[in-house]
């Protein structure tokens, strides 16, 4: 039975030392996703004021407002930490907020590209009221 015994309280410290390793891989874990989702947070932040700053609050106001409406819910996420919802909120924001500044340099370019438009018709008229 001292043999029997001696196994069963082997087989007890592995698994304490199993559960223990396992506990703190799980709070490393943790912390990390915390630090990857605080990082997802500030990249989208950037890249918000990277649209604010190339006129989208101007020429992409709606899809300015979605990127930063996302974003003050990652944080929220984060102040909760909900660092998964967190993290895949901050990257959508991101990208919303690239997509805010990419649809605001289109709109100033398709509004440049109509006032060329408009002068190249006016040199136009001009030019045909000009050879009559």
């Amino acid at each position: 039975m001292d043999g029997k015994e001696r196994r069963i309280q082997q087989v007890f410290v592995g698994m304490v030392v199993l559960g223990l390793l396992f506990a703190a891989g799980c709070g490393s874990s943790k912390n990390m996703t915390a630090q990857i989702s605080g990082e997802k947070i500030f990249q989208a932040d950037k890249a918000f004021s990277d649209a604010k700053e190339g006129n989208a609050s101007q020429n992409a106001k709606e899809a300015l407002a979605v990127a930063e409406g996302k974003l003050a819910k990652a944080k929220d996420a984060f102040a909760k930490k909900n660092y998964d919802e967190a993290a895949n909120l901050a990257d959508q924001a991101a990208v919303d907020a690239e997509y805010a500044k990419a649809r605001a340099t289109t709109n100033k370019n398709l509004a440049i590209a109509e006032g060329i438009k408009k002068e190249t018709n006016a040199l136009r008229e001009e030019i045909e009221r000009m050879s009559k």
